[in-house]
Order: structure tokens, then sequence, then C-alpha cells
């Protein structure tokens, strides 16, 4: 038996204006535009790129952030080239050495050293099984790292060998800096301070800062003055090489993480895009107009009339200190 089928006019009619609709929607549809797309790709800085640290050598910026991302300016922070080192990790710190080369610190304990202003970049391995968590290199070229279970790593040879001490303490380094080849201070957890005076042969505990301070940063700008930034925006300062600490009014509670000199004046960085200055002996409030999403992490001295600040969300600005 055939079946029959029937079609009233309103289903005829039904049937006619969704064929009719489709052909509009498909015939008046504009070609997908990716040319947005496509020169977001070839930016060098992303927007999910959390930058840590920038260093500077002669007419070459560096700045290292997560997943192995270095960004590389040969014209003060104009442009970027963007690379990405082969298997490394979380990139938490760089430093550009007396010799000319550029180190950084990788949070899978191992070092990345380039020697042709950043172009390329030879991984060398830390033999530790603790956390690193900072980086300097000497007047000498001597590299420093220091990590959790308060452990000291060097080296002479660029990582090809290493020298271990720890002082046997459950507290992590947060800054190492040497003042020459003898004298050196490290801070960290807990507000501890420690002080060599033969190179880093013997270190010793020097009084600790108040309160358990965590110092984010320290900067020594000689062998008597210093400061130290962190948390609820807490600036701490020593006059007499750490042998005792006052805080300084920062009128903030926002977590402060970079510090630098800049000429005559102190700047510092930190959580929501805030930068203070320290001019006078007082901390102001900096309007860097840049925009920023996320936190600063490193403020850094590029010229007499130039800051570089790097940080979270793509935070990777050039600001002008004329203001």
């Amino acid at each position: 038996m055939k079946r029959q089928f029937f079609f009233s006019a309103a289903g005829l009619l039904r049937a006619l204006c969704v064929f009719i609709m489709l052909i509009a929607i498909v015939g008046c549809e504009a070609p997908l535009d990716l040319q947005g797309v496509d020169q977001t790709s070839k930016t060098p800085v992303k927007r999910y790129d959390r930058f840590q640290s920038a260093a500077k050598q002669g007419d070459t910026l560096v700045a290292v952030g997560f997943n192995g991302t270095v960004l590389v300016s040969h014209d003060d922070g104009e442009q970027w080239k963007r690379l990405s080192l082969p298997g490394a990790l979380d990139l938490i710190e760089v430093v550009a050495c007396n010799d000319g080369s550029f180190v950084a610190l990788d949070a899978t304990r191992k070092i990345w050293i380039s020697t042709d202003n950043g172009s390329s970049w030879e991984g060398k391995n830390i033999d530790t099984e603790e956390s690193v968590t900072t980086l300097t290199c000497g007047p000498d070229n001597k590299l420093w790292v220091g990590g959790s279970f308060t452990s000291i790593y060097s080296t002479e040879d660029k990582g090809d060998t290493w020298q271990f001490s720890s002082l046997d303490e459950d507290a992590m380094f947060t800054s190492i800096q040497f003042l020459d080849e003898d004298y050196g201070m490290a801070t960290g957890e807990f507000g501890i301070v420690m002080v060599t005076k033969d190179g880093g042969e013997t270190w010793e505990f020097g009084p600790s800062m108040p309160n358990d301070f965590y110092p984010e940063a320290t900067l020594f700008l000689d062998y008597d003055n210093g400061y130290a930034v962190g948390l609820n925006g807490k600036i701490l300062k020593t006059t007499n090489g750490g042998a005792s600490w006052t805080y300084e009014d920062s009128s903030t509670e926002a977590p402060l993480y970079g510090i630098t000199m800049h000429g005559e004046d102190l700047y510092v960085v930190g959580e929501g895009g805030i930068m203070l200055r320290l001019k006078n002996d007082h901390w102001e409030p900096v309007q860097h107009g840049k925009p920023t999403r996320s936190y600063l992490r490193s403020v850094l001295s590029i010229n007499d009339q130039q800051l570089l600040i790097a940080g979270g969300a793509g935070a990777l600005f050039v600001v002008s200190t004329l203001k």
C-alpha cells in the first residue's frame, strides 16, 4: 500500500519561509576576519605572561617569566624579541654579570646562561633537592643561588661545578647580594639576615628583622644602608648594616615585591600595579600611567630617565621618571 502525503497551503508557506531565511543567513554572513588574532599571535608580549625579573647589560634588556619565557630588547624596551627556553619551567630571576653574560634561575633547579646578549641560552643543573628561590652574580662573576632550608649554592664556572652550604634552618632565602668579592648579605623567611665577610666561605647570623618579617626583596645601597619590602605594604630600613631595622611609612597595605635605585631615588613596585618612590625621605605614590590588571614584580633602572616595570597579566612597560 502506497503512502500518500498531503501538504496544506500553510505548511508549504512555512517551509518556504524557513528556506528563504537559511539563504539569507548564509548569504549575508561576513567572511571570518582573523587579522586581529594573527596580529596578537605575533605580538611578543602576551596577556597571559607573568614576568618575574629583568636585567640590563649594556644596550640589552632581558625579562624572564613563567613557562620558560624570555624577552630580549636592544633598544631600551621599544621592541622585544620573544624566546621560549626548551625544557624550562618557571624562570624566577635573571641577573647581568660583569663578564657580559646573563644568567636566569629556573624553578626546576637549573640556571640558564647567555653569552650573546640573550640570543641563545644554555641550561646547567643545580645538584640539589631543595627549592631554589633567588640568584645573584658577584663582582667576581661568581654565581650564588639561595633556596629552602637556608641553602646556598655557588659556582665559579657557570654551573659546571657547585659548592654547597646550609645553616640547617627551616627557612628559605629570598635575596642574596654581594657588595664586593668578600662582603655579602642574604635575607629571607622569618626575617633571617645572614652575612659573609670572606667571600661566602662562612656565613653568620645577623639580628633578624622584626616580627618575623618576610622580605620579598632586599636592596643594600652600601655596607650600612639597606631596605627590605614585603607584604601589607611594609618597608624596613637599616642604617647599620642590618644590625637593626625600622619601619618606614609607605601609606599602602598592598604587598610590595620589587625595589631598585634610580638616580638618587628608590622605587618600589607591588600588587595592583602600585609604584612608590622615596624622595626626600618620604614614600609617595607614582602614577606611571600603564594598564596593569595584576601585580608588578620587577622594577629596573634602564637609563637616566626611564624604568622598566614587569609583572603579571603581560605587564612589561617602560615608564618615564621625568614627571
